[in-house]
């Protein structure tokens, strides 16, 4: 299930506002910073109150290779009718100060489904696929003060509802190498956080074995249907990464459903046929997968 998004208003710096926007909310509060640039602005409610919040992204005026996104966050004084700083706590500090990359998407979401968007910022570098982040931090208002739900910049962070109850969980990814490409391993899902007592915690994977499941049922299936076609028509030296990062993903799940015997046995199964087709150095790395040693550690 997708992240139910509610915002009372998104824009963009040049954006048109209608009138019925402009009536309900304020220009945007004045920007003390020297040589900083609105880029987008969200307006929501975050906390308690019927009062929206705003959230804005700024970027330096002058462009260094190096520059990215800043975010500042506002609540409204109904009475002043003015935009005022919230707030802020040590650890939610750092992500209002530091530089985010410049593809770093932030979204109102709430994660929690507690009727209150939460802040979610993904960190994203320029080398990452557009469908990937590098990074996840959650901020939600709690009473005066923004509070750091949730924040790693490791793992291929994805926001799941996992088990169908509207409320998101975070899985983060652990990689295995791939020999001819270290700066593109393999991705699978090895921690799952809960939203538990008002901050995301780790929970053991087997919580959620469906998710696994249904995970290593797809993988399956990828590996199956690339081996199909493989057999179908000629293999290229571009289908041994594919077939590499295929048939280990698939093995990697079955692991993360600790059923290690049906892992090993369908490997043993596959081997003759791999290594038909495979590079030594790929056949090595899968090898090394069904190890014991390797079991440990990873």
């Amino acid at each position: 299930m997708l992240p139910r998004i509610v915002l009372s208003m998104i824009f963009a710096l040049g954006s048109p506002i209608s009138p019925s926007s402009a009536r309900q909310v304020p220009s945007p509060p004045p920007m003390p910073e020297e040589d900083w640039a609105l880029v987008t602005v969200l307006v929501g409610n975050v906390d308690e109150d019927p009062e929206l919040e705003y959230l804005v992204l700024l970027r330096k005026t002058a462009h260094e290779k190096d520059d990215g996104l800043r975010i500042r966050f506002f609540d409204f004084d109904p009475q002043s009718r003015t935009w005022t700083p919230t707030e802020i706590t040590n650890e939610s500090q750092e992500s209002e100060s530091r530089f985010f990359p410049p593809e770093t998407q932030v979204t109102l979401e709430d994660v929690t489904r507690d009727g209150r968007m939460e802040i979610v910022i993904r960190p994203r570098r320029p080398s990452t696929p557009s469908n990937e982040t590098t990074g996840l931090v959650i901020l939600a208002k709690r009473g005066r003060y923004l509070h750091q739900l949730f924040a790693t910049w490791e793992g291929a962070p994805e926001l799941k509802d996992l088990d169908g109850d509207g409320i998101m969980e975070i899985v983060l990814h652990a990689e295995y190498g791939d020999p001819r490409d270290p700066e593109a391993p393999v991705l699978y899902p090895a921690q799952v956080f809960a939203y538990e007592d008002e901050t995301f915690r780790r929970v053991p994977p087997r919580r959620y074995a469906a998710y696994f499941a249904e995970f290593a049922s797809a993988a399956r299936t990828e590996y199956e249907t690339l081996k199909r076609r493989l057999i179908e028509q000629p293999m290229t030296e571009r289908d041994h990464p594919a077939l590499f990062r295929a048939i280990a993903r698939m093995l990697l799940a079955l692991r993360m459903q600790e059923d290690l015997e049906r892992m090993r046995t369908y490997y043993l199964a596959e081997r003759p046929w791999l290594q038909k087709r495979l590079p030594t150095p790929y056949l090595q790395a899968l090898d090394d997968l069904i190890k014991p040693v390797t079991l440990r550690k990873r």
